[in-house]
């Protein structure tokens, strides 16, 4: 069981404890130890194994021995109990947005609410309205969120996705029948969600023998060996098997003979606009073992898989255009990441060193700033201590003859209602780069949007423009905003833009990067990292970074260590 897992666990018993009407202060302590598990770069079950679990903060005997049995069974006598108190349908209310629990506990208690259904009729009925702390909008809103969490619910992350994907591929090459198995469809070109697990199977055995060997998957498999179907013909390849996972989505397996492996990987991977366009010109391929046989045809080089979208990299290909795509080992340092100054889990000695063991040759700190106190906001002498202490660490790092490591002092400034930085000129000149971000008022119009971001923009202290619409992917949907505007205005006050790494956020979307890079825009790869494990997140950004067709000359963090001191002394008002 992971990390994520068990903490996930935990939230949810702390929720029925609310919602059954429980101690609040025994909710809070479940809720703590959630968050604090989710941010532990050790596995909990190998704490567990060496007795060391009630070492971590917020975790008793008596909790150590809760998750020791969560880990055992999947659950808990607690979390049982608390289970068969409430309607299975009420903890899917619980996950429509804007709705905690004691207004999920009223829907429930008032209007005999326990179920999604329930929930949007109810809604729809204008009968949610008139309970108290309810109201018209927040009715409409419960209209809005229940069918995007209906949306959402088909859908899954890439990096969730690919973990489900590897479960599967695992089970199935562990047969040895077959010649080979790899990712395609959307999974393959890296899409920052998904809504089926696309593998190719190529074997002499035929479609029977994949669907046996699906059949034959034991419990813990992703997918359900009761529910496999197989399609013996279609036009993507020779024949298909499927099984609904567990997470809600569908795992489609492509099945073909090893001698039409390459095309069928094509024909799978792209989308129908990229397919299209060689169709209308060349034809359908002859069947081929190697998918550059079909690149040959074209005439082209191959097309990278992230490429696949039908946004005219076949003409870049043929003129010889396609980029050098950006790759993890092109970055040579980490900016925007928290430590405990704000609300991270680790120490800013502990996340510099995780950094610098990781090959970088420089870090940034922003932890967040003063007016973000759910966060732990740093106060402008919280924010000299850091600094005395980011000056004692690169001394040190000086004095170290074998090293070229720097710590950069940054903040994550949010953006106030009125497009405004959250310190004082003097405070924002002592950093050496401001990451500007918006953390609240969400609830805007576009106009309203642009011009905050626009305004923070145009302050000559903003250095890098934050996640640019605070979406959550398949949580939260950012607030919209005019691309096209923010981009010009970064452009003209030499604003990079973040590509916010974190899996759930991914954020600048990756259909505006050319849009950035024709305009001389630089994008920076930023982890967002709360925790020491979090800094390896620049990988999934590097993933859809690709998909923008960005290169190592336009990412900010590839710079060199001297480049980028460079690049910020250069911008740094007079």
């Amino acid at each position: 069981m992971t990390n994520k897992e068990i903490a996930s666990a935990l939230r949810e018993t702390g929720d029925l404890i609310e919602l059954t009407g429980g101690n609040p202060y025994r909710a809070n302590a479940f809720g703590r130890a959630a968050r604090t598990i989710r941010g532990l770069d050790a596995s909990v079950t190998d704490l567990l194994e060496s007795n060391q679990l009630t070492s971590v903060d917020g975790v008793g005997d008596g909790l150590s021995q809760q998750i020791e049995e969560l880990t055992q069974r999947g659950s808990f006598d607690l979390r049982d109990e608390l289970l068969s108190a409430v309607p299975t349908g009420l903890l899917d209310v619980l996950k429509v947005k804007g709705l905690g629990t004691k207004k999920v506990r009223a829907l429930w208690q008032e209007l005999g609410i326990t179920a999604l259904d329930e929930l949007d009729d109810a809604a729809r009925g204008d009968r949610v309205r008139s309970l108290s702390g309810f109201g018209k909008k927040t009715q409409e809103n419960i209209i809005e969120n229940v069918a995007l969490l209906r949306a959402y619910s088909q859908r899954q992350r890439y990096a969730d996705a690919l973990r489900t994907a590897r479960e599967a591929h695992d089970i199935l090459s562990g047969t040895g029948d077959v010649d080979r198995i790899v990712f395609t469809g959307d999974l393959r070109r890296k899409l920052e969600t998904v809504s089926t697990i696309d593998m190719l199977v190529s074997t002499e055995h035929g479609t029977d023998h994949v669907a046996r060997i699906l059949l034959g998957a034991d419990d813990s498999a992703p997918f359900d060996p009761d529910e496999v179907t197989v399609q013996s013909s279609s036009d993507l390849a020779d024949a298909v098997v499927e099984s609904p996972l567990a997470n809600g989505l569908t795992l489609r397996l492509f099945v073909c003979t090893p001698d039409a492996f390459g095309s069928t990987l094509w024909r799978t991977t792209g989308n129908e606009d990229h397919v299209q366009a060689f169709l209308d010109e060349h034809g359908k391929p002859n069947p081929c073992a190697e998918e550059t046989d079909v690149f040959k045809t074209a005439g082209t080089p191959v097309i990278p898989p992230e490429l696949r979208e039908g946004q005219g990299e076949w003409a870049a290909a043929r003129d010889g255009r396609l980029p050098n795509l950006i790759t993890v080992g092109d970055l040579n340092g980490t900016v925007h990441n928290h430590s405990t100054y704000s609300d991270g889990s680790h120490s800013l000695q502990q996340m510099a060193e995780k950094a610098r063991s990781m090959g970088l040759s420089y870090f940034g700190i922003c932890d967040h700033s003063q007016s973000l106190q759910v966060a732990s906001g740093m106060k402008p002498d919280e924010v000299r201590r850091q600094q005395s202490e980011i000056a004692s660490m690169n001394e040190s790092f000086a004095s170290d003859k074998g090293s070229d490591f720097r710590i950069f002092s940054g903040v994550e400034s949010d953006i106030l209602a009125d497009g405004s930085l959250d310190y004082e000129d003097d405070v924002l000149a002592s950093f050496d780069f401001v990451v500007a971000s918006v953390h609240s008022g969400f609830n805007m119009a576009v106009e309203e949007a642009t011009s905050r971001i626009i305004t923070a923009v145009e302050n000559p202290y903003t250095t890098i423009l934050g996640h640019p619409t605070g979406r959550l992917l398949l949580v939260r949907e950012g607030y919209k905003i005019d691309h096209d505007r923010v981009i010009d205005a970064c452009a003209k006050h030499n604003v990079a833009i973040e590509l916010n790494a974190n899996p759930y956020r991914l954020d600048i979307d990756w259909r505006y990067i050319r849009s950035a890079i024709d305009r001389g825009v630089l994008i920076s790869i930023n982890p967002d990292a709360h925790a020491m494990a979090e800094l390896e997140n620049v990988r999934w950004g590097v993933e859809v970074a690709r998909k923008g067709w960005l290169t190592a000359e336009h990412c900010l963090n590839a710079k060199t260590l001297d480049q980028f001191d460079a690049w910020l002394q250069s911008r740094r008002p007079a």
